[in-house]
């Protein structure tokens, strides 16, 4: 088993990630010229319900597991780590099997009641077994993870992904003459065969790969196991389905506030469409690379903190702040100089340039957030991070109820809110990390360099974007703009020694 550390980890992720991103897009798109628009919303009703049954029964799981596997490595404790991964296992997988024993026999009332279209039927009551699936796997991914062991992991993410686009396409010809139900649960059977071979091969991989224990090595108690990981991943499990909740409410609540502020309910979801289809995917791409970042961070965080190894985990720490400000900084000089650019070559909706100006003003604390909210989990600040999580759904909530209904700032009062909490959220949290004594980095110092070659990266940008635009098109000339201001401010960044290499 070849260890990682967080970084080499980080990389492989952010491949493995690109690579399902396109397997997923590929998806999308197929499922859309099978079934048209409308069964697409058939599938995208029972969606969110799945996704917001995932994370109620695992979100959460794997972070909390991989910090737990972490400090057990830390001691060379095995035995205790796979006594971890079993009673994990155990509470897990009764706790699934009985939700979702519970859905699929009220199956019906969700589909009449809740979503309103009984054609999602059948895709809510074939989702159910996968519930059970995906808990056990992301248990065992937590395991890898909390090893710095990424390759399992990762190239079974690519291997489900392939078997559920290989599934819709077998479900799209034997599916398609029987109706758009038919087709919809055909998808999301594709979807539950990926999940149940990924829980298959990481099961198996796991079985073979774990270390051998001795008998006399000592173990926790079941109950100390059981609290602690209940500490962990029952706040991380909130938060997550926190954000779920918080994403289904504002497709409830921006659009008919935006009707509120003058618009008819056309246009008030074409602009909600606009946000959150087209400009909030397109400012968060780049956000692969920090999601990854923030897996491997984790467990390496919990490692060193467990070993009081204090010059790592301050290293770790500083290392990960420097990398999510150089990303954010780089996000927010690209999207506020080419908002309708990017907007026009990529959507073909230059309106929607006017969103991604103005979201990319927070892109740089919504990326340090993320990596703030790693660090806090790595350190046992789970309860924080939920807190955080809270602040985060009252601000936007209030500013979506107050400002949307203003027809001034009609949408423009979702993105106030969005970033209003980010920077309110990043403040305090670097604040209570700075109340750990062992923690001796500077959030701002941290940030001056950055900062230097945000400054050459932005006027390359907007200068070579000038000259160009008077002799090329203007995607030559952005792309030309892009390559410039890539090498401007790689090289920027070894100059002021942010990055050494």
């Amino acid at each position: 088993m070849k260890k990682l550390n967080y970084i080499q980890g980080a990389f492989i992720l952010t491949l493995t990630n690109l690579i399902t991103g396109v397997l997923a897009f590929a998806f999308r798109i197929l499922l859309s010229r099978s079934i048209g628009a409308e069964g697409v919303g058939v599938f995208q009703l029972v969606l969110p319900l799945y996704t917001l049954f995932i994370t109620l029964v695992s979100g959460g799981v794997t972070t909390a597991i991989s910090k737990l596997i972490a400090e057990q490595q830390a001691k060379s404790n095995f035995r205790n780590m796979h006594k971890i991964v079993k009673i994990c296992c155990t509470l897990l997988g009764t706790w699934s099997v009985l939700i979702a024993t519970l859905l699929s026999f009220n199956a019906g009332f969700v589909a009449q009641y809740i979503l309103k279209d009984m054609r999602t039927l059948y895709s809510i009551i074939i989702f159910t077994p996968a519930i059970v699936f995906i808990s056990i796997s992301a248990i065992i991914r937590g395991y890898f993870f909390g090893l710095q062991d990424i390759n399992p992991p990762a190239a079974i993410d690519v291997a489900e992904k392939l078997i559920r686009l290989t599934g819709l396409i077998l479900a799209v010809k034997l599916m398609l003459p029987y109706g758009i139900a038919y087709v919809s649960a055909g998808a999301m059977l594709a979807m539950a065969a990926g999940e149940l071979v990924s829980m298959l091969l990481l099961l198996t991989i796991y079985i073979k790969k774990r270390h051998k224990t001795t008998p006399s090595t000592p173990t926790d108690s079941s109950l100390s196991i059981v609290n602690r990981i209940l500490t962990n991943a029952i706040p991380l499990s909130v938060s997550g389905a926190l954000v779920t909740i918080m994403e289904m409410l504002c497709a409830v609540i921006v659009p008919s506030q935006l009707i509120l502020a003058g618009f008819n309910k056309q246009n008030a979801l074409s602009l909600y469409g606009e946000l959150t289809g087209m400009a909030m995917p397109l400012l968060f791409f780049p956000f692969i690379i920090i999601v990854s970042l923030s897996i491997t961070l984790v467990p390496a965080i919990a490692a060193a903190y467990t070993a009081k190894n204090w010059v790592v985990l301050n290293r770790q720490c500083q290392n990960s702040i420097k990398i999510a400000a150089a990303l954010g900084l780089g996000s927010t000089a690209l999207f506020s100089t080419f908002p309708q650019q990017l907007a026009e070559l990529l959507f073909k909706s230059p309106h929607a340039g006017n969103l991604v100006f103005w979201l990319s003003l927070g892109c740089t604390f919504q990326y340090l957030q993320f990596t703030l909210f790693a660090i806090s989990n790595g350190l046992g600040m789970q309860s924080k991070v939920l807190g955080y999580s809270i602040i985060n759904v009252i601000i936007l909530v209030m500013s979506s109820y107050i400002l949307i209904p203003m027809p001034k700032i009609n949408i423009y009062g979702y993105i106030i809110g969005f970033n209003l909490s980010t920077i309110l959220i990043v403040l305090k949290n670097a604040y209570d990390l700075k109340k750990i004594k062992q923690l001796k980095f500077n959030l701002l110092r941290l940030l001056i360099k950055p900062l230097i070659s945000f400054v050459f990266l932005l006027f390359t940008l907007k200068y070579v974007y000038r000259y160009l635009i008077l002799s090329y098109t203007s995607s030559t000339s952005l792309l030309i703009s892009l390559a410039a201001g890539l090498v401007v401010y790689i090289t920027a960044l070894i100059v002021t020694r942010t990055f050494t290499l």
